[in-house]
């Protein structure tokens, strides 16, 4: 990891929307979503490589930091970005928030969908399934497989 104040953010393999002020950033090479709020999303969108992303935005280098930790947890700069030395002993956001009076100046959110082939595996209602702890196709969430009279997928 670097401090590098220039990083540059990933754009390839990337689908990216706005919805209801939030950007949505879905990566297609890893499966996983994250949804930046709007300051987090200044930050990534000014990522170019070759400006410092505080002194672009004018915003306060704290904040920009909080938010370059949070973009890298993501996965969604080049490089990976850690906090100057003075500001890396703390773990966690509150904790890097709080440390730098920022409280949640910016929010990154995400989460790991599915690969296409684990979604499409999973067996629906009233199909033929093994219990989890066999191998074989399970239910899909939100149903169980029942063994009698002959194992198939039911509601919990």
């Amino acid at each position: 990891m670097t401090t590098n104040p220039m990083p540059k953010a990933k754009t390839e393999r990337l689908i990216v929307r706005e919805i209801d002020g939030e950007t949505l950033v879905y990566d297609c090479g890893r499966y996983a979503a994250s949804c930046l709020n709007e300051f987090a999303a200044r930050v990534w969108r000014e990522c170019d490589g070759e400006t410092s992303v505080a002194a672009a935005l004018g915003e306060d280098e704290r904040a920009v930091w909080l938010a370059l930790h949070q973009l890298t947890k993501a996965q969604l700069l080049t490089e990976a970005i850690a906090f100057p030395p003075d500001m890396s002993a703390a773990k966690s956001r509150r904790e890097i928030g709080g440390r730098l009076g920022l409280g949640a100046a910016a929010f990154v959110a995400s989460i790991v969908a599915p690969m296409p082939a684990q979604a499409q595996s999973c067996r629906t209602l009233g199909q033929s399934c093994v219990p989890r702890f066999l191998p074989g196709p399970h239910c899909c969430p939100g149903l169980v497989c029942a063994l009698f009279p002959a194992p198939e997928c039911i509601h919990i």
